[in-house]
């Protein structure tokens, strides 16, 4: 028997541990993280991996830790995540990393890579990631693609609690983020910063008839890859009443980040909603949660006007023990990395989601993938006859 490749995990927080869940039965693995409890924890449930205490930021750290690893995987809050893909690509190695780009540009990290032999794929999980993955197959799939949208709805609950109706399952910086961070839209082929939770809509999907959704930067870097589409815009899906709740917070300013005078002390406002978000939004004994993804894309193919619809409404799987937030993040992540470690994907430089979706056999093989781990996407394909015909008269 082959010996197995191995492979450096860093962040060993819920969604990294199961990450690394999903690497075991195909990579030796060491872990980096700098706390002891999520050391601890990883090694309580995984005995065979190897755990490094230190920085992910730290140079010399990550080198030493990856010097013999086929791969490195990351699951980092998305303040730093960029900065893990970033380090790796400038030590030359192979990265597959859940974390956002925070709003950057991969451009300048693909021009390091290409000179240091570094290949990686950022934003590789459920959203961005598989959402990213499905947009680009229906854009590659249409000859002229008009509309794309995406609706996403990590980590929410089955049975909504108050007052928020929902839990955290992954980084709370990043989740209550998005209430505030102006997201980009495209509109008449003109991409927009425009407020967050400016546009808020009724949703439903499966058996959830009574969700709302809301304008949130979710395209990660659908809006530069597809620069012919005029009309594209992401939405987070929620149960009723966040968007508004959050509305109101952001009107008192509680999410600004300068100190000032409140009360009788100097505090970051964001500081005390983190405290406060922390403990209202944990989640309890027995809940359990869902993912939900429709990726939309709309256009041309031949005569024909189409529609391209993906989706999902994950629930969790009680047996895996992971959220189903995670699970969905996690086990995207690390089919990924294996199609690195693999050669399945070759190449310097920064890879990303869209445009691998073009390729027919590796699409199938992620959905079969995805499939064997409890994961199935749906497909619908409506088709409107002749409608370029009509228009053309």
């Amino acid at each position: 028997m082959a010996a197995k490749k191995k492979a450096l995990h860093i962040g060993a927080g819920m969604v990294g541990r199961c990450v690394v869940h999903n690497l075991l039965p195909y990579f030796d693995v060491r872990v980096l993280d700098m706390s002891d409890e999520n050391l601890e924890e990883t090694k309580k449930l995984y005995p065979s991996v190897e755990v490094v205490k230190g920085s992910a930021l730290d140079k010399e750290v990550v080198s030493k830790a990856s010097e013999d690893c086929d791969i490195i995987t990351a699951a980092m809050p998305g303040t730093i995540g960029y900065k893990v893909t970033k380090l790796a690509i400038e030590l030359g190695k192979k990265i597959a990393s859940v974390s956002a780009m925070n709003g950057r540009s991969d451009a300048p990290y693909h021009e390091i890579g290409l000179r240091t032999g570094g290949l990686g794929i950022s934003m590789v999980g459920f959203e961005p990631g598989m959402s990213s993955f499905f947009a680009g197959r229906g854009y590659y799939r249409l000859d002229k693609c008009e509309e794309m949208y995406l609706y996403v709805g990590g980590g929410l609950p089955i049975n909504p609690r108050p007052p928020f109706n929902y839990f955290t399952t992954w980084s709370l910086y990043d989740n209550i983020n998005q209430f505030n961070q102006p997201a980009t839209v495209v509109r008449g082929g003109e991409a927009k910063r425009i407020p967050a939770l400016s546009e808020v809509m009724p949703f439903e999907i499966e058996d959830y008839k009574d969700l709302e959704c809301f304008t949130s930067d979710g395209l990660g870097g659908l809006f530069r890859c597809f620069k012919d589409v005029p009309e594209m815009a992401a939405y987070t899906v929620r149960w009723p009443g966040i968007a508004a709740q959050m509305r109101f917070l952001n009107e008192l300013d509680l999410f600004d980040e300068e100190e000032r005078r409140l009360g009788k002390v100097d505090q970051v406002p964001r500081d005390i909603l983190m405290d406060i978000f922390g403990k209202k939004y944990q989640r309890l004994p027995g809940e359990e949660d869902m993912s939900i993804l429709r990726i939309v894309t709309k256009g041309i193919k031949g005569n024909d006007r189409v529609t391209y619809t993906f989706e999902i409404a994950q629930r969790e799987i009680p047996e895996t023990g992971y959220t189903s937030m995670a699970w969905t993040t996690a086990t995207t992540c690390a089919i990924f990395a294996r199609a690195i470690a693999d050669g399945k994907l070759t190449g310097k430089g920064i890879l990303n989601c869209e445009q691998l979706a073009r390729d027919d056999e590796f699409y199938d093989w992620v959905l079969e993938e995805q499939r064997k781990l409890g994961i199935f996407y749906k497909e619908k394909v409506e088709i409107e006859k002749n409608a370029k015909l009509w228009e053309n008269k």
